[in-house]
């Protein structure tokens, strides 16, 4: 019976002391693939025919946890988007680019086990920069078109967490994001990514 209660004793202590270390501020950091979608509202927008592949992001985030929840401050770099071409003797020049400012929310299934599964929403700002260009014979350069507007933007997303140790976790996800409007297309985004946190 008293080996029963020092067991018992002993496995509260180390369960208190897990929690104590997985809860509180950490830094973490993402890398993965993104691809953007753009939906045409209308005419005279871009040729995105080439402008929508597989393209290197990468995030770092501050954040802090507390049981099953976090909540993050998050900055995303997305790697541009480009596309020359040749059009009756003339190079056109089609470049996109987007950042993202998020604050991040999660839920963590089983936040002290091992292996947890969880759930993601965020809403921020996306700056969008937009530049369609022609480079002419006569080597006179020309823009069509150069647009950088700010949009509130929202994401939602899952993914699976691996506890390292209390501190250290291994992160892998996805995410989509509605990053409103650019002239006349609607820009929405698939991300993959896996990450690192550390709590401190």
């Amino acid at each position: 019976m008293n080996k029963f209660i020092l067991a018992l004793l002993a496995g509260t202590f180390l369960c208190s002391n897990a929690m104590a270390d997985c809860n509180g501020f950490y830094l973490g950091g993402r890398g993965g693939i993104v691809k953007h979608d753009y939906s045409q509202k209308g005419d005279g927008f871009i040729d995105t025919d080439g402008l929508d592949k597989n393209k290197l992001m990468l995030s770092g985030a501050l954040g802090y946890r507390y049981n099953y929840f976090r909540t993050e401050l998050e900055y995303v770099w997305r790697h541009k988007s480009s596309k020359t071409y040749n059009d009756d003797g003339f190079d056109v020049k089609h470049n996109f680019r987007t950042y993202s400012y998020m604050l991040n929310g999660y839920f963590d299934f089983a936040p002290y086990r091992w292996l947890t599964p969880y759930v993601s929403a965020g809403i921020g700002l996306t700056s969008m920069k937009y530049k369609d260009s022609y480079d002419l014979p006569a080597s006179t350069h020309t823009t069509n078109g150069n647009y950088k507007p700010t949009r509130f933007t929202w994401s939602v997303g899952g993914g699976l967490s691996v506890k390292v140790t209390n501190r250290f976790n291994v992160d892998a996800g996805y995410r989509y994001y509605d990053m409103g409007s650019i002239k006349h297309a609607d820009i929405t985004a698939h991300e993959i990514y896996t990450g690192l946190r550390y709590v401190f």
